[in-house]
């Protein structure tokens, strides 16, 4: 098993070499306030995910920019909640070739864009959004820290962070256990959710607020 996965990764790592060779970008920072265009690539397999993106997409659209979100749902079908939303558009698992490279048209439009930013705003760091963020055209992309990347030209370091984000899980779950909440399969979920909405709110808010610094 782990063979394969590692003979995906070798064949998912030079279809990356292959198509940075023969696509190239120019980087060039910019304050979010002044962007004309933002690209926002996120992990949608969450519903709390979409949410939070949802609402950072309405506070940040002004009549100055235009917004494209992008959502990867680790699914081979797409969730219902999900169709038809404007603005917003959507890969699944089932449009994933065998190494995880996406095959969809809207991937491909997105890849070629010249974002002025582009938000990464996944927590997991999977092939296929790795892939995105690589190959993108955008100008200027934004995300999360990983170790051994160097496709992010400002990353937020969440692991630095944690001890805060503890605190506040924990006073999460110290109210949730007030609530005398006793099944463990919904405990596991709203786990998930509530680390889920910290970091990814946290991400966001460390995201906006350095891209709001930015000078020209």
């Amino acid at each position: 098993m782990k063979f394969i996965e590692n003979t995906k990764s070798y064949f998912g790592k030079r279809a990356i070499r292959k198509y940075l060779k023969k696509h190239s970008r120019s980087m060039a920072s910019c304050n979010i306030k002044e962007a004309k265009t933002i690209g926002i690539l996120f992990n949608a397999t969450h519903q709390v995910s979409f949410e939070i993106v949802k609402e950072l997409v309405k506070n940040i659209s002004g009549k100055k920019n235009t917004i494209d979100v992008l959502g990867f749902v680790d699914s081979k079908q797409l969730i219902d909640h999900y169709l038809y939303r404007k603005g917003f558009d959507f890969f699944t698992r089932s449009q994933l070739n065998w190494y995880y490279k996406p095959k969809n048209s809207s991937v491909d439009t997105f890849i070629k864009k010249p974002f002025d930013i582009l938000l990464d705003l996944s927590l997991d760091n999977p092939f296929p959004i790795r892939y995105i963020m690589t190959c993108s055209a955008a100008k200027f992309k934004t995300g999360m820290f990983y170790k051994n990347q160097d496709y992010l030209d400002l990353m937020i370091d969440i692991e630095k962070e944690k001890q805060n984000m503890n605190r506040i899980q924990h006073e999460v779950e110290i109210d949730r256990k007030n609530n005398n909440r006793k099944n463990r399969e919904v405990e596991k979920i709203i786990d998930k959710k509530v680390q889920t909405e910290i970091q990814l709110n946290f991400l966001i808010n460390q995201l906006v607020h350095y891209l709001s610094l930015i000078k020209k």
